[in-house]
């Protein structure tokens, strides 16, 4: 399901955090392709329809699929086609712990955003935004590849089957 041909062509050099000294892992997970069971494993569940609400970034009003607790849940899409900048979501970082950003395309699939377009480019650079807040995040897509040691979304462990999941891991972790 992973696509090696993908290793290192993350642009690390135009990256915030490239050659920034990091931890070895950051919690949250990625999850392919995102079943109910590695869901529910993380204490996660798909939100309902009803579930919908509409959030302020610096003044630009943002719909996400849900923003309750301290639990913001954000399709890619969304996420990338809002007109704030990345630090922007500093103040969405300090009021949620714990993000879920699903529909996480694979960028080196035909037909979806590559690394260098202006939504991957957004995506690493909000994820950076999140690790400083020490916000925890969970990326979903129905395949991703591995993402190589100079991104920052190594920093995340996968999990690529109902198989991996931790035995008795309790959501959050």
């Amino acid at each position: 399901m992973t696509g090696s041909s993908s290793r290192g062509e993350y642009p690390g050099a135009e990256h915030p955090s490239a050659g920034a000294p990091q931890p070895a892992t950051r919690p949250g997970r990625i999850l392919i392709p995102g079943t109910a069971r590695q869901l529910g494993t993380f204490g996660l569940f798909v939100p309902a329809a009803g579930q919908r609400r509409i959030v302020e970034v610096s003044g630009h009003p943002l719909e996400v699929k849900s923003a309750e607790g301290d639990l913001l849940w954000i399709s890619f899409q969304e996420l990338t086609d809002c007109p704030a900048t990345a630090l922007d979501f500093a103040s969405l970082a300090a009021r949620f712990g714990e993000w879920v950003v699903d529909g996480v395309p694979d960028p080196a699939a035909a037909g979806t955003p590559g690394w260098n377009s202006p939504q991957w480019k957004r995506l690493l650079a909000v994820v950076d935004v999140l690790f400083a807040a020490d916000v925890t995040v969970f990326l979903i897509g129905k395949a991703l590849p591995d993402f190589g040691a100079d991104s920052p979304l190594s920093l995340l462990l996968r999990v690529e089957s109902d198989e991996e999941l931790p035995a008795g891991h309790s959501s959050g972790s």
